[in-house]
């Protein structure tokens, strides 16, 4: 990890600066007053959030927001935090972040405008897309020919507001996205919609059972969520994120986990950055153009 640059510091400092003495948000005041920074995560996420082979949390997502909480320690002049990951599901994690129980959760959530009314969310740290799974042997290759098969989805996800589009589909409501996709090897689905980069990792897990099929359906911008009016927090993970980026220790924590072989997984993604991530990774602003249906 590269030292922390002067801009760093100068960021920390005004971030720092910028608090009140008592600090404004409940967020806030609740990681000073108790000394912990509670994050969630995902187990099914991989590679931005999923386990080691001890049951640790890893993955792209969960390093970033690890090197977040060093620098949170740093500008909140907290030398003993401590940081306490908990595990959350993709139905579940909403509802934590807005009842208190996690301040950040660190793995594939799209920011989206209908969310942005329940939680917020930090910078975007991936650009996702809906895309299709299917058995290996199958020819249909879009989801405007699958007719009136069965569309494995994870409910009130964007990939079922997506699948929701082909009229004649009928859809079939899944946990997860392991779940999902061996529901689509084992016959009991025929396809799977789903953000590409999990598709992807359950491609490889299932090692030729199924495939991931068509262009990409969305552009989904995936970001740390955080809690819904909490300035001073949002303002500390900002300030954290833009470092991270303009440092370029954001882009090797993605050279880690996209292009080199996976903890655990033992392959590698070779994924480069996109053009919309590496725009990011150079001018972070905090812009997020809403999830979008291609």
């Amino acid at each position: 990890m590269p030292k922390p640059s002067f801009r760093w510091l100068a960021a920390a400092l005004l971030a720092a600066l910028a608090l009140p003495a008592a600090a404004a948000d409940a967020t806030v005041n609740k990681i000073q007053s108790t000394g912990t920074l509670t994050l969630g995560y995902r187990t099914d996420a991989a590679p931005l959030s999923y386990l080691d082979a001890s049951g640790k949390p890893i993955g792209y997502a969960v390093e970033l927001c690890q090197q977040l909480a060093t620098q949170l320690q740093s500008q909140l002049k907290l030398p003993a935090l401590q940081v306490r990951w908990v595990p959350v599901s993709i139905a579940e994690r909403f509802d934590r972040i807005a009842e208190g129980a996690i301040q950040m959760e660190c793995a594939d959530s799209t920011n989206s405008k209908s969310r942005r009314d329940k939680v917020a969310f930090g910078l975007t740290y991936y650009y996702a897309g809906a895309r299709m799974l299917v058995r290996a042997g199958e020819a249909r290759d879009a989801l405007s020919q699958m007719g009136e098969a069965r569309i494995a989805i994870i409910g009130n996800t964007t990939g079922q507001l997506i699948a929701s589009r082909n009229p004649g589909a009928r859809l079939v409501t899944v946990g997860s996205t392991e779940e999902g996709a061996k529901a689509v090897a084992e016959g009991r689905a025929d396809a799977f919609v789903s953000d590409d980069i999990s598709l992807i990792d359950q491609s490889r897990v299932l090692k030729g059972a199924v495939k991931v099929v068509g262009p990409r359906m969305s552009v989904e911008p995936l970001a740390p969520l955080l809690p819904k009016n909490a300035p001073d927090f949002q303002q500390l993970v900002d300030a954290s994120m833009k470092e991270l980026y303009r440092s370029g220790a954001a882009r090797q924590v993605y050279r880690k986990w996209f292009e080199q072989a996976l903890p655990v997984r033992n392959y590698s993604l070779d994924l480069p950055p996109d053009r919309l991530l590496s725009d990011t990774f150079r001018r972070p602003d905090g812009f997020v153009t809403d999830w979008t249906v291609l």
